[in-house]
């Protein structure tokens, strides 16, 4: 199976819940602390940003 480098982080994956149903993550667990993050996605880099009104926004 190949996967995405990406992807890979130093946490185990853990198992997709059954049905289809999309997988839970907190923002906080996502963001680390920060108050914005970026996501690589098929080359492209996406900007996850927590406002001072405590929304999550993401731009491209």
């Amino acid at each position: 199976m190949s996967r995405d480098p990406e992807l890979q982080s130093s946490s185990p994956e853990r198992p997709r819940p059954q049905h289809g149903e999309p997988r839970a993550v907190q923002a906080s667990q996502l963001l680390g602390g920060a108050r914005e993050i970026i996501i690589l996605h098929r080359g492209e880099r996406y900007r996850l940003r927590l406002t001072q009104h405590d929304k999550l926004i993401l731009t491209k």
